[in-house]
């Protein structure tokens, strides 16, 4: 019979495993966003971070062989801490990399770093951080833009063909309200030992939905949050293991632990407020991060009118519209990252590179309840 500390050891390595699998399948599947020689900006958060083309392939190349070699050796401290400095370095050439998953996975293995010495921590804190990002995704659906944008246009409508007249019946149209409130209770239940397996196992379930839904079979949409559910589902499994072990708050208040809970659990309480990053906030499909649309005129000519439909809003019928959301999943397979100022330096990088472009820019920010459009100067 193994002892509880191998038990441990063991379940930590599938947890390393497990992360490490799914980071690589998610950076592979929007590969060129962590490489220069792409039509869609590079944003990174100082100007003196603009660096050689070749410097990023190195990056790519690194992050993916420590990541495999992490596989390989899950426990090796010295591997964890070059991942963790490799992604930081490579995320900051570059905004559009501050990814949720890849946000999520940097402190995923800060935690098993951090806690090296008392394995015994790391369960109660991976807990918590997994909690904090359902409770803040459930949080931020609670909105009405969520209704009509998610709920209405791509559930009910794209996605189940639902009428107009019937989705839009008041019971209905303002269920969609309970899908946020669901993932609220459902990660509060992550932290209380008579209620984390029953909430492990609802979750389990929403994410194989979100799977069907999203998936090649459904809306084969965003890709790129395919591997990062799966990886989700393996948490959940794995924690879920000895669920009526008592949840120890104490062990949040060790070592470098409470970064997490500040991190995780209080900051996303700013972005309510527009003070801290969408992103960075678990606002996953909230329909709260800011879009910019860019009205080009009709020029072939512009490598990137290749992403423009002609004759949509809020252009006019001789110019083409660039949804930059849109573009970013076409060439990056990943979403743009959400946030004024990183489209401001998008204005600016376009008017350098295109001189002739002549566009306007449209920024669309959410702000009490509703969508609210602004033109770039």
């Amino acid at each position: 019979m193994r002892s509880p500390k191998a038990i441990l050891n063991e379940k930590t390595n599938w947890l390393i495993r497990l992360t490490c699998l799914f980071w690589i399948a998610s950076k592979l599947i929007c590969w060129k966003l962590w490489l220069a020689d792409r039509l869609f900006p590079l944003i990174p958060p100082f100007d003196f971070l603009h660096l050689p083309a070749n410097m990023h392939y190195v990056l790519f190349g690194f992050s993916l062989t420590t990541l495999v070699l992490l596989m390989i050796s899950p426990k090796k401290r010295s591997l964890q801490i070059a991942v963790i400095v490799i992604e930081i370095i490579s995320c900051l050439l570059d905004q559009n990399r501050w990814q949720p998953w890849e946000y999520q996975y940097i402190f995923t293995l800060f935690i098993f770093v951090a806690n090296k010495k008392d394995e015994a921590s790391i369960k109660p804190v991976l807990i918590f951080l997994l909690a904090s990002i359902y409770f803040y995704s459930g949080l931020g659906k609670i909105n009405p833009v969520f209704l009509q944008s998610i709920w209405y246009n791509l559930l009910l409508s794209k996605n189940f063909g639902v009428s107009y007249a019937l989705a839009h019946n008041r019971w209905i149209y303002h269920a969609g309200y309970l899908l946020g409130l669901i993932e609220i209770i459902l990660g509060l239940g992550l932290l209380f030992k008579r209620t984390r397996k029953i909430a492990s196992i609802l979750l389990i379930s929403m994410h194989i939905l979100i799977l069907i839904v999203f998936g090649p079979f459904g809306l084969n949409y965003d890709r790129v949050i395919w591997p990062w559910n799966i990886s989700m589902i393996g948490y959940l499994i794995i924690l879920m293991k000895d669920s009526e072990e008592q949840f120890s708050f104490k062990s949040l208040e060790l070592r470098w632990n409470p970064l997490i809970v500040v991190l995780f659990g209080v900051m996303p309480l700013l972005s309510l407020f527009g003070w801290w990053d969408y992103f960075l906030s678990s606002s996953l499909f909230s329909s709260r991060p800011t879009d910019m649309y860019m009205c080009v005129p009709i020029n072939e000519k512009i490598p990137l009118y290749e992403y423009a439909d002609e004759g949509k809003s809020p252009c006019d019928s001789t110019l083409g519209m660039i949804n930059v959301r849109s573009w970013a999943f076409e060439e990056l397979n990943a979403p743009g990252y959400p946030q004024r100022r990183v489209y401001v330096k998008m204005k600016e990088q376009l008017e350098k590179k295109y001189p002739g472009l002549n566009a306007t820019y449209y920024i669309y920010s959410y702000k009490n309840g509703k969508k609210v459009k602004e033109i770039l100067p």
